[in-house]
């Protein structure tokens, strides 16, 4: 009898010592078992598109699978061929933005600056370049971005790098090239400057006389990718354009028609100071 009992609770040790965790990764859910997983990124199927299916592990197709690319035309800031970014944003699928505070308070790193100096020099003078804060603060600016919004891509979230394959903070500097590469391919000068559409002389106020119109603009940008833009304006001084897009596999972008609103009806298109 003795020797029962002895062996029943050796079993029951061994059962508490058993802990049950979930398998599949949801979000920005960072428990331990998350980190043990052996994640193979090649064995994600390289044609699903975001927003259609919602079995699928947000490692392979990410979750937030709509995203806005929001660009800046400011005259006080960037190259004079150049618009400068405001920023990559995930959205829900249904359009919606999501929490102000990002997605995963683990990752909320601030000193972004010297995380992406110590990994590529490089990339951050082209991040200043191309990414200034027209408030003149980079890094802040930066991880506001990178907090709100890097941390919701989840396709860039520790666990999907696979396994040994993840160096720490490596998603910052993917997050940041991935954008900058993004500005690369849809050049909104280069767009414009193709139809016709260059920068005016300046004029002061907010409601400058020489101006163009949005259908200028959105048949400029269609002609260029085959969808419109939403175009901002502060009265009829452009602001900025954001193009939308969904994503094929881990992180093909791809344009889309616009879920968004506009601004503004005559746009002045000014020459930058810079």
């Amino acid at each position: 009898m003795r020797l029962f009992l002895a062996s029943f609770a050796a079993l029951l040790v061994a059962a508490n010592a058993i802990q049950w965790r979930p398998a599949i990764f949801q979000g920005s859910d960072r428990d331990d078992y998350s980190r043990e997983l052996s994640f193979q990124p090649d064995t994600c199927p390289i044609d699903t598109i975001s927003c259609q299916r919602t079995d699928v592990d947000p490692c392979c197709s990410p979750k937030n699978g709509l995203l806005v690319l929001s660009q800046q035309w400011d005259t006080r800031w960037g190259p004079s061929d150049a618009f400068t970014i405001h920023g990559l944003w995930p959205d829900t699928c249904s359009g919606k933005m999501l929490p102000g505070g990002g997605c995963d308070a683990t990752r909320a790193y601030t000193n972004i600056s010297s995380i992406i100096e110590a990994s590529d020099p490089s990339l951050l003078r082209e991040l200043n370049m191309y990414w200034p804060s027209n408030k003149g603060d980079n890094n802040w600016f930066w991880m506001h971005e990178w907090v709100k919004h890097g941390t919701c891509v989840t396709t860039l979230h520790p666990r999907c790098y696979g396994h040994d394959m993840y160096a720490p903070q490596q998603e910052v500097g993917d997050y940041f090239r991935s954008v900058l590469a993004l500005r690369a391919k849809y050049n909104l000068f280069h767009a414009l400057n193709a139809s016709g559409i260059v920068p005016t002389e300046p004029e002061p106020g907010r409601l400058p006389k020489n101006t163009y119109t949005l259908t200028q603009f959105k048949a400029a940008i269609r002609a260029a990718w085959g969808v419109e833009p939403n175009v901002k304006c502060s009265g009829r001084r452009l602001q900025e354009v954001q193009l939308w897009f969904k994503v094929r596999g881990r992180d093909t972008y791809y344009p889309v028609d616009p879920w968004g609103q506009d601004t503004c009806r005559l746009i002045s298109y000014q020459q930058k100071s810079t």
